[in-house]
C-alpha cells in the first residue's frame, strides 16, 4: 500500500487512517493499491466531501474518513437514510453525528465522485467506474451490515486492518465490473497529475510494486477503451444484459445454456482498421519529422524542465524518466543515425504529431500505440519483418505439434469424470503439489488437490458451459486449498482458464461474475475428496481477476462447525486467495 500525504494531514482521522496504512508498508504484503490525500471541498464553508483517492489495478474510489468523535457503539449504515449508532445491533439507536454535520456521508461522496470524473475526462482520462469508500473512525464496536457493502458502490469499513481490506477488496469488485482494461502505471501517474496532486508523483517502479501493470502510454483514453467497451456491450447482450455489481454469487446449478456466442470482433475487420492506423501514424509522422543536414543534427538539446506524462493517442511517455522509450529501455545506448543526403539544414523542432482520428464506417478496434520520437521504418523493412516473425511462428508451431502430437492424441479420448477420479494427474509436476503451504497476506493455506486440463468443455456448468461450447478456453487449471478462519476449517476452490486473448478473459469474468450464470466446475463437483473436506460448497462467497488472457475464479465455503460464521471472513479469504498459485494449464494445442 502506497500512502501519498502531499500536505501535513489536518484531522486526527485523517492521521489515524494513513499511519494505519503506512503500517501495512508498501508493496502487495497486505494490499496493493495507491492511496493519495486529496481532498475535495463543497460549498461557501469549503465543507469536506471527500478527503482522499484510492486506486487499484482493478479502479479508483474517493474515499471519505467519517469521525465519530462524541458517539460509541454499533454504527447502521443505510443506503438513503440517516445512519444510527447504539449500543448493540439490531436495537434502536440515535441519529449519527459526524464530525463536520450530518449523519451519512454519502450525498457528499457522491458529488465528490462526479467531480473527480469530471477532472479526469477534461485531461482525457476515462475513469470508468468510481467506487465510494466511507471510514469510520471513533469508537465503535462494530458495523451493520457487517460486510459494509451498501450497494451501487458504496462501501463502509472501519478504522481496522479486516474491514479496511474487505471495503477495498468490494471497491476494486465494484469498479472492476465490465471494465475493459485496467489501470496501468503511466494511467496513475496521468491521474494524478489531472487531481493536482502536490509534490513528488509516484515513481513507475513505485507504483509497479503495487501491482499496477507497466506501461509508458497512457491507455484509458475513450479511443483506446473504445473496441473493449464495446467488446463487453456485446457479451452483455448475448447473455442477457449488463453484469449487476454483484453483493455474493450464488451460481445455478440447472440454469439454461443460450444459443452460442458469436466472435467479439471480426479478424478481417481489425486486420483492415489496424493497418489503416499504422499506415495513417507512419505518414502523419514523416510528415511532421524534420530535415537534417547531416547525421550530428540529429542531437537535440534537452529540455529546460521536464516534461508532464502525455495523453491522447500518442499516449504518455515521460521524457524525463524514458528517453523516449521508458521502462527497462531506460538510459540505453542512442542508435546510431543513417546517413542523410546534404539538405538545407533546418533546426530541429518539436512536433507533437496530432491525433489521428479512427476510420470512419470501421469498427473500431484497440491497436498498439506506437511511441513518439522513435525513427520510423520502411514500409518495406516492416514487411519484411512481419514475414520473419509469421515464419518463426509457423516453425515453432510444427516444432511443438511434433513434440507433443502423441501425447495429445493418447489423451483425447479422457472426459472430465475419469480425470475427476484420479484428482491431480500428470501435466502439474512443474507446479505446486499437494501439501504445499502458501502464505498469503499473513494467512496460511495448505494446497489438497491440484489438476489441469487443456479443455473447459464439461468443466462448467449454467451458461458458462454454453459459453465454453461456442468459445473453449487454451487450457484449465483447478485447485482445493484448506484454511481456516477462527479455528473454523474453509474450503478454498481456485480456477484458471486461459482465454488466448484478453478480450475473452474479460467475456468470460463478466459473465461469470452474474448471479445465477453457472460456473467453472469446481473439483469438489466433479468428485474430487480430501480427508476433512465437505461434498461440496455450500453458501460460497466469490472473487475473481483478470491477469492478461487468463480469469482466476475464487469460490470459499465452510468446511466445517465452528464458533464463527461471518460471511465477511469468508469475503475477504477469497480475495486473498486470488494470488495463491496454479500449474500452468495443460494446453490443448
Amino acid at each position: 500500500m502506497l500512502a501519498l500525504t502531499p500536505r501535513p494531514l489536518q484531522t486526527a482521522g485523517e492521521r489515524a487512517l494513513f499511519a494505519e496504512l503506512a503500517r501495512w508498508d508498501t508493496g502487495g504484503a497486505v494490499r496493493g493499491a495507491v492511496v493519495a490525500s486529496l481532498p475535495v471541498l463543497d460549498g461557501p464553508v469549503g465543507r469536506r466531501i471527500s478527503d482522499a483517492v484510492l486506486f487499484v489495478p482493478e479502479g479508483l474510489a474517493v474515499v471519505r474518513i467519517a469521525e465519530v468523535p462524541r458517539q460509541r457503539g454499533v454504527v447502521t449504515a443505510l443506503p438513503e437514510a440517516s445512519w444510527t449508532i447504539g449500543p448493540e445491533a439490531g436495537r434502536p439507536g440515535e441519529v449519527l453525528q459526524l464530525s463536520g454535520g450530518g449523519s451519512t456521508p454519502l450525498d457528499g461522496l457522491m458529488r465528490a465522485g462526479m467531480d473527480t470524473a469530471v477532472r479526469l475526462r477534461r485531461a482525457g482520462l476515462e475513469p470508468g467506474r468510481i467506487a465510494r469508500l466511507t471510514v469510520l473512525v471513533g469508537d465503535l464496536s462494530g458495523l451493520v451490515p457487517a460486510d459494509g457493502d451498501l450497494g451501487e458502490g458504496d462501501q463502509v469499513a472501519l478504522l481496522e486492518t479486516r474491514s479496511l481490506l474487505l471495503g477495498i477488496a468490494r471497491s476494486a469488485r465494484y469498479t472492476g465490473v465490465a471494465n475493459p482494461r485496467l489501470w496501468t502505471t503511466a494511467d496513475v501517474r496521468a491521474a494524478l497529475e489531472a487531481l493536482e496532486l502536490d509534490g513528488r508523483v509516484p515513481t513507475t517502479q513505485e507504483l509497479n510494486g503495487e501491482g499496477f501493470p507497466y506501461s509508458p502510454y497512457v491507455l484509458r483514453t475513450p479511443e483506446l477503451l473504445a473496441p473493449a467497451a464495446m467488446a463487453a456491450a456485446v457479451v452483455g447482450t448475448e447473455v442477457g444484459g449488463a453484469a449487476p455489481v454483484p453483493a455474493a454469487h450464488h451460481p445455478a446449478p440447472h440454469a439454461a445454456a443460450p444459443e452460442p456466442l458469436r466472435p467479439l470482433v471480426d479478424p478481417a475487420a481489425a486486420a483492415a482498421v489496424a493497418a489503416a492506423a499504422i499506415r495513417a501514424d507512419e505518414e502523419a509522422a514523416r510528415a511532421a519529422a524534420p530535415a537534417y543536414a547531416c547525421a550530428r543534427d540529429l542531437a537535440v538539446a534537452p529540455p529546460a524542465r521536464p516534461l508532464d506524462t502525455l495523453v491522447g493517442p500518442t499516449a504518455g511517455v515521460r521524457e524525463d524518466e524514458s528517453g523516449g522509450i521508458g521502462g527497462l529501455f531506460t538510459g540505453g545506448e542512442p542508435v546510431d543515425a543513417e546517413p542523410i543526403a546534404s539538405q538545407p539544414a533546418v533546426p530541429p523542432a518539436r512536433v507533437e504529431p496530432p491525433a489521428a482520428p479512427p476510420a470512419s464506417g470501421a469498427r473500431p478496434v484497440a491497436v498498439p500505440v506506437a511511441a513518439p520520437r522513435r525513427r520510423q521504418r520502411s514500409p518495406r523493412r516492416t514487411a519484411l519483418f512481419v514475414a520473419a516473425a509469421l515464419l518463426l511462428v509457423v516453425l515453432l508451431g510444427l516444432g511443438v505439434t511434433t513434440l507433443f502430437g502423441g501425447d495429445d492424441e493418447a489423451s483425447a479420448g479422457a472426459s472430465p469424470s475419469t480425470a475427476a477420479q484420479t484428482g491431480a494427474r500428470a501435466g502439474t509436476g512443474g507446479g505446486p503439489q499437494p501439501g504445499q503451504i502458501e502464505t498469503v497476506d499473513g494467512r496460511t493455506f495448505v494446497l489438497q488437490r491440484v489438476q489441469s486440463d487443456p479443455t473447459c468443455v464439461g468443466n462448467a456448468y449454467g451458461t458458462v458451459a454454453g459459453f465454453f461450447a461456442a468459445t473453449d478456453c487454451a487450457g484449465l487449471a483447478r485447485a482445493l486449498y484448506s484454511t481456516d478462519v477462527g479455528g473454523r476449517p474453509v474450503v478454498v476452490s481456485v480456477s484458471a482458464a486461459d482465454m488466448g486473448e484478453q478480450s475473452g478473459a474479460l467475456a468470460l469474468r463478466a459473465l461469470t461474475d452474474q448471479n445465477g450464470s453457472g460456473n467453472v466446475s469446481d473439483l469438489l463437483r466433479e468428485g474430487v475428496r480430501y480427508p476433512g473436506g465437505p461434498a461440496q460448497l455450500s453458501a460460497a462467497e466469490y472473487a475473481s481477476a483478470v491477469s492478461g488472457s487468463t480469469v482466476t475464479i475464487v469460490e470459499t465455503a465452510w468446511a466445517g462447525p465452528g464458533s464463527t460464521s461471518s460471511t465477511a471472513d469468508l469475503d475477504v479469504v477469497a480475495s486473498t486467495a486470488l494470488a495463491l498459485p496454479l500449474p500452468a494449464p495443460v494446453s490443448g494445442g
